[in-house]
């Protein structure tokens, strides 16, 4: 059962890049890269320069194109109307989106215990938890947008407006103490932290509903 999940997030994951995956992989690892450097460096102002490299620019500049073809590239295919009406279509396009997002949810996960075995070790259920918010945030705002427009370039433009709108809450800083790096979060981090990802599983939830709502109605995609 694992295995064919795998294999099926892995042609999943072949279909949407296409022709594009070494652009993807060679963005994404510069991501990494630079922020698994920044957090190993121990020179750093605060674990913002770290959290966004390795978590937030990767969702947004390298996983939102990869999304934005969910749909797409049935339209572009001419086989949306087989994809939709099709016996396995129950979940058809939520099961790419999901190997996408597992996939920002796993190498965040990576990145983020590999800059914590340093002599500054920080509480890690904030920003792995937080790692999962994102990845659903995103792939249900992308998800709504890609069931809803036409082309990949309009999924991208409103997913990023989206972005825009809720960058308060999919920016914030998980890691605490933001700057010793070396102590137990407070009650008050605990608050803040609390609320922003509240905010990004609640604005998941309600985009995801919206999304499943238009997939009800096949015939509003295909026209």
């Amino acid at each position: 059962m694992i295995g064919q999940e795998l294999r099926r997030a892995r042609l999943a994951l072949a279909l949407l890049t296409e022709r594009r995956a070494v652009l993807f992989i060679g963005i994404d690892a510069l991501f990494l890269f630079a922020g698994v450097m920044i957090g190993l460096t121990g020179e750093r102002a605060s674990a913002i320069d770290f959290w966004h490299p390795l978590v937030v620019l990767p969702a947004l500049v390298v996983a939102v194109p990869i999304l934005a073809d969910t749909v797409a590239v049935e339209r572009r295919a001419g086989s949306l109307d087989l994809a939709l009406t099709s016996p396995g279509a129950r979940l058809y396009f939520e099961r790419r989106v999901a190997a996408v997002a597992a996939l920002i949810v796993a190498q965040g996960w990576i990145c983020i215990l590999v800059v914590s075995i340093t002599d500054e070790a920080f509480p890690l259920s904030g920003p792995l938890l937080q790692v999962v918010s994102v990845a659903l945030f995103v792939a249900a705002v992308t998800l709504n947008w890609s069931v809803r427009l036409r082309t990949a370039g309009a999924v991208m433009f409103a997913t990023y407006a989206t972005a825009l709108a809720f960058s308060p809450w999919l920016a914030s800083n998980p890691i605490h103490p933001p700057t010793l790096l070396n102590g137990p979060m407070t009650a008050a981090d605990i608050v803040h932290w609390t609320q922003n990802n509240l905010v990004l599983l609640a604005a998941a939830i309600t985009f995801y509903a919206y999304a499943r709502q238009r997939l009800a109605r096949p015939e509003l995609m295909i026209t």
